[in-house]
Formats: C-alpha cells, structure tokens, sequence
C-alpha cells in the first residue's frame, strides 16, 4: 500500500522527522482550507496524514492523528463566517470525525493483514526451502544403498541361471525391476529439487542447439520406435541450458512413452507479443479433458497411464522451470489422438 522503504534500508528516515513532516502538511492542508474557505477540496489532503502515520507509526499515534486532524477541521469549519448554524456545524464535525475514524480503522486492519501475509510468505519460504533440501538430501542419500541392492540382485540373478531355480530367479528379476524403477523415481526427485528460482541472469543460448542435443539422446530409443522428431526454428533465450534441455527432454520422453504407434512429435515455437510460446505436438494417447490439470501434479498419474514407466515428477518439473522464468505451461488434448504441450518463455 505504501512503500516500506521509509524506515528500512541503509538511510531509515527518523520517526520524529517522518512525524513533522505530517503534521507540516496537516496544517497545510488546514491553512489552506481557512484561507480558501473552500473545505470539500482539501478533505482528501487529510486522509495520507491518518494513514501514513497508522501504517509506520503503529494505531496509538493513528488516533491521535485522528483526533488532530477532526479538531483542524472543526476549527477551519468553525472560522468566521463559515458555519450557518450550530446544528450544521456539529453535523459535519461528527461526519468528518466519523469518516477520519473509518480511514485509520481500515489502515490499521489492513496493515495488520499485511503484516500476517509477511510472516506467513516467509513461513511458506522457509518451509519449501527445507523440503527441497530434505527431498534432494534424501534422494542423494537413497543412491548408494539403491545401488549396493541391484548390484547383489544382479549377482543373485546371474547364479540362478543355470541351477534351475526359478523361484529365486523370479524373486531377483521383481528385486531388479523394483530397484530400477525406484532408482528412476530418485532420480526424478533430484532433478525437482535442483530446480531453483533464484539463480543469476544467465547467458543468451541457442535453444535448438539444446533441443537437438536432447533428441540425440534419445537416439536408440527413436530407432527401437521408430518414431520421428521435427524441430522447427527455435530462438536464442537467456535460459540455464540444464534446465531447458531437462524441460525438453522430459516432453519429448512423455510424447515417445505415451504412444501406442510410431511416435511422430513435432516442436516448434512462435513469438507473440513479450513471449515465445513453444509447442510439442505428439500422436499418443491423449489425455482427457477432466484430467489437463492433474498432469502437472506432483507424484501424479492418471489411471490411463498406470500401465506406462514414470514416477509422476516429469511433468511437476516441467511446470517448475517454466514458472521459473515466469512464464506458464498447459496441454491440449484428444484422447486417443495426441497432445500438445505449450509453455511460455519470456522474450527479453
């Protein structure tokens, strides 16, 4: 509502200055009101003096600032020549008073409000920051007993093969395939929490550079689906190259794992405006209607996507980096005949 910049920083302003400076301009507006027999007009240079003194000064000198101001009207009101009668002239004294009384009430209510909101941001910040920080600790951590796990189930696998065991060659492949998919989902989280918002300006990058990089990746897994990836032209953009080349690397993944048929994907961008909005259209399976916003819920996924490898993250990250840089995320759909993803970036 007002700038808190009044009282901190480097150079705080005095209260006792702050507070004749006020009253400077009550009693200008008073003189003025006198002078210019002319009250309506200045009834609003009034209300900043009740309200800057109730926002910095706490509601104690507010009301005192209340009581002042209804007496420098009641007084000007009072000066010869200016009041018909008693009756008017305690009628508008007690509407001013009353109205005066109103501003400092809904400063000091809205302050206080402000003051709660505050606290409660840097609760929620703080609060956020120690779950990033247990959820990339954690799945750090989660690594290596994950590891030690596959590597004796792979033994234990490897021993079963030609003794005829197999029960506990059944038993070591649900151990492998268990660990594997756990060992996703960690590494799905890690790249969650790595996502930060506040990170310096990054340099300008060549996103279809990045694009192509991520597409060679998949490179054996395009060949085994025979699928087909376009890329149209792409901007340059002040992005991380790691957060983009995850960005893109989890949409392309989506649009090759959730396709039935020869997956055919296509990425392009168009500027509108202050943004580029970038598009990656597929032939998949689609997703319904009902179910757009749940996509990019963390750890969720939808019934039609049960039977699909995931962790439920890809997309959460997604909307996390994108949000970074400000900018938004949704999907169009049919069921049955493909998505596509648009997010936004910023332009400059």
């Amino acid at each position: 509502m007002f700038p808190k910049t009044l009282f901190s920083g480097k150079q705080k302003i005095s209260p006792i200055f702050f507070t004749f400076i006020i009253l400077a301009i009550s009693f200008l507006a008073f003189f003025l009101d006198v002078a210019t027999r002319n009250l309506i007009a200045f009834d609003i240079f009034y209300f900043p003096s009740i309200m800057l003194v109730t926002w910095y000064l706490g509601s104690r000198p507010g009301f005192l600032m209340v009581v002042l101001i209804a007496l420098l009207w009641s007084i000007a009101q009072s000066y010869e020549g200016y009041s018909a009668d008693q009756r008017t002239f305690f009628l508008d004294s007690g509407v001013h008073a009353f109205v005066f009384a109103v501003i400092f009430w809904l400063t000091t209510l809205v302050h206080k409000k402000t003051l709660l909101l505050e606290q409660k941001t840097k609760e929620l910040a703080r609060s956020n920051l120690e779950l990033e920080l247990f959820a990339g600790k954690a799945a750090h951590d989660l690594q290596a007993p994950l590891a030690t796990i596959l590597g004796f189930a792979e033994l234990l696998k490897e021993k079963c093969e030609g003794s005829g065991e197999e029960a506990m060659k059944d038993f070591s492949e649900r151990i492998i395939n268990n660990v594997r998919r756990m060992s996703v989902f960690i590494k799905a989280l890690l790249n969650y929490a790595g996502v930060k918002k506040s990170e310096p300006a990054p340099s300008p990058v060549e996103l279809e550079k990045v694009v192509k990089e991520v597409i060679d990746d998949f490179h054996f897994a395009a060949i085994e689906k025979k699928a087909e990836i376009t890329c149209g032209p792409l901007p340059v953009l002040a992005v991380n190259p790691g957060l983009a080349g995850l960005l893109f690397q989890n949409l392309i993944g989506n649009a090759m794992k959730y396709c039935e048929k020869e997956p055919r994907i296509l990425i392009s961008a168009v500027r509108k405006g202050k943004e580029w909005i970038f598009s990656i259209q597929d032939n998949g399976i689609g997703i319904p209607e009902k179910s757009r916003e749940r996509v990019f819920i963390l750890f969720e996924k939808l019934e039609t996507r049960q039977k699909y490898p995931g962790s439920g993250i890809g997309l959460a990250t997604c909307q996390k980096i994108v949000e970074c840089y400000g900018g938004r995320i949704w999907v169009e759909s049919k069921p049955g005949e493909g998505s596509t993803f648009f997010f936004t970036l910023p332009a400059a």
